[in-house]
Order: C-alpha cells, then structure tokens, then sequence
C-alpha cells in the first residue's frame, strides 16, 4: 500500500496526498520546514524532520530550498 501525507493548515487536515504531491507543496511553500505533517497514521511532526524532504523537493533547484516561515500547529 502506498504511503499517505497529510499536514495541517489553518487549524484543518489536508490530504491524504502521495509523495509526489506532498513534494509539489514543499515547492510551493505550502509546506514548510514547521509545518505539521503526518504519514499514514502516525504522529504529528514537524516536516523537517522528514529526512531529505527538502533537498529531494528541490534536487534540480538547490538555492531555493525553503524550510522558514514556520506554521502554528492547531492540535487534533
């Protein structure tokens, strides 16, 4: 079975998203480095604690590496 993210926004859960898609919103900005994230079922963490999100997110594109402009975590 194919992994879930999820991660908070504005007090709300959003997903279940794919890796591919979870990697298009650490581009975007919507996920940042403070953003409160969640595989499968698991806990809530903080992204940057996804080893190499960042990096894998901006391989072609290394300068633009955003992990600031951390998000407030709203509880369950």
């Amino acid at each position: 079975m194919a992994t879930k993210w999820y991660f908070k926004q504005g007090g709300r859960t959003v997903g279940p998203m794919s890796n591919l898609d979870l990697l298009a919103k650490v581009r975007s900005g919507e996920i940042v480095a403070g953003s409160w994230i969640r595989k499968d079922d698991s806990a809530w963490f903080p992204a940057e604690e996804v080893n190499g999100l960042f990096e894998t997110a901006f391989r072609d594109q290394p300068g633009k590496i955003r992990k600031d402009a951390n998000t407030e975590y709203h509880g369950d």
